[in-house]
């Protein structure tokens, strides 16, 4: 691994997703985050999304949760301990970090041999093309840590949801494999962490509102991009 970089510009995997979707939204997370808005609907997709990964993880056993906080030198070192034991068990927030690049994976399920199959939890009810980008970024990531990977699934939720009164006890999974799709993307990782890597040191990007700014969904920053 890599010195730790100034924490301020040290990249996720929701912040490369950001890049992607608006590299203005990228910086606005880093420089001026108090401008973001949220209406209720995405926050309630948040809290959803939040309970959906929650009760995947409890519908495994014997898992083990990387709980160190914020602390994520510790994640890290605790994820490589877990990982090392004789008695592997599926690992929770596994936190990898290569280069300034860091990610913590829903599930971390152990495979054949020493590999380990990489699940990420999405509330949607089938796999979206978008969500490949962030599965290859944690991929890139994991593999660049070393970890041997069988396979990229994407555990998502069986239905769709009413948002208006989202039932989670009702909520069961599917698993999609989309290593095929995701490992195609693995090759621009790195040329795409460069770019976003500048963006985030750089000046505002300058970029006119437009159907971006709401698909695949709102951005919390289009109120702010109106006012310019």
């Amino acid at each position: 691994m890599s010195s730790a970089p100034d924490n301020k510009y040290r990249l996720s995997k929701s912040k490369i997703a950001a890049f992607e979707h608006c590299p203005k939204r990228l910086w606005l997370q880093v420089h001026k985050r108090d401008a973001a808005k949220f209406d209720e609907e995405t926050l309630a997709r948040f809290r959803f999304g939040h309970d959906v990964g929650r009760k995947a993880q409890f519908a495994i056993p014997n898992g083990v949760l990387v709980d160190t906080g914020f602390d994520m030198p510790a994640a890290i070192a605790r994820t490589k301990e877990l990982m090392s034991q004789s008695d592997r068990r599926p690992i929770f927030e596994a936190t990898f970090q290569y280069q300034d690049v860091l990610i913590r994976s829903d599930i971390l399920m152990p495979d054949a041999g020493n590999s380990w199959r990489l699940i990420e939890v999405k509330a949607s009810s089938r796999p979206k093309s978008y969500q490949f980008a962030d599965v290859a970024t944690q991929l890139w990531t994991t593999i660049n840590s070393g970890v041997d990977v069988s396979a990229a699934v994407i555990r998502h939720i069986t239905r769709p949801v009413v948002w208006s009164r989202p039932d989670i006890a009702a909520v069961t999974f599917c698993d999609a494999d989309v290593s095929g799709p995701v490992a195609r993307q693995l090759s621009s990782r790195s040329a795409v962490a460069a770019e976003a890597r500048r963006v985030v040191r750089g000046p505002q990007p300058a970029r006119e509102v437009g159907a971006h700014c709401y698909r695949p969904f709102g951005c919390e920053f289009q109120h702010y991009c109106k006012t310019l």
